[in-house]
C-alpha cells in the first residue's frame, strides 16, 4: 500500500495542502477542510510535523531566533498575533 505524506503544523494543527493544482501555491488549511476536500482519513496518511508561517514566527520568538522568511507561503488563518512582554522599568 502506498502511503501519502502530509505536513501538519505542530502548533495549530493545520495541514499543508500540497495536492492542489501545480500552478497554485501550497496553502495551510484546517485538518477538517483537508479531510473534506480529499476524503482521506488521517490514519491513511504518513504525517510529518512542521510549522505554518504564523506558528514558525511564534516558535522563533520563543527561541530568540530571527523570524523565518515566509515568502511564498500563506496561512489561511492569519489571526495569530505576537505579543512581546513589556520591559519592567522599576
Amino acid at each position: 500500500m502506498n502511503t501519502l505524506t502530509a505536513r501538519f503544523c505542530v502548533g495549530c494543527g493545520q495541514v499543508l495542502d500540497e495536492l492542489s493544482l501545480p500552478d497554485s501555491p501550497s496553502s495551510w488549511i484546517t485538518a477538517a477542510a483537508y479531510r473534506e476536500k480529499y476524503g482521506f482519513r488521517f490514519t491513511d496518511l504518513s504525517l510529518i510535523g512542521d510549522a505554518c508561517p504564523p506558528c514558525a514566527r511564534v516558535f522563533a520568538i520563543g527561541r530568540h531566533e530571527p523570524l523565518p522568511e515566509t515568502a511564498g507561503h500563506r496561512c489561511q488563518d492569519e489571526r495569530v498575533s505576537i505579543v512581546r512582554p513589556a520591559k519592567n522599568h522599576s
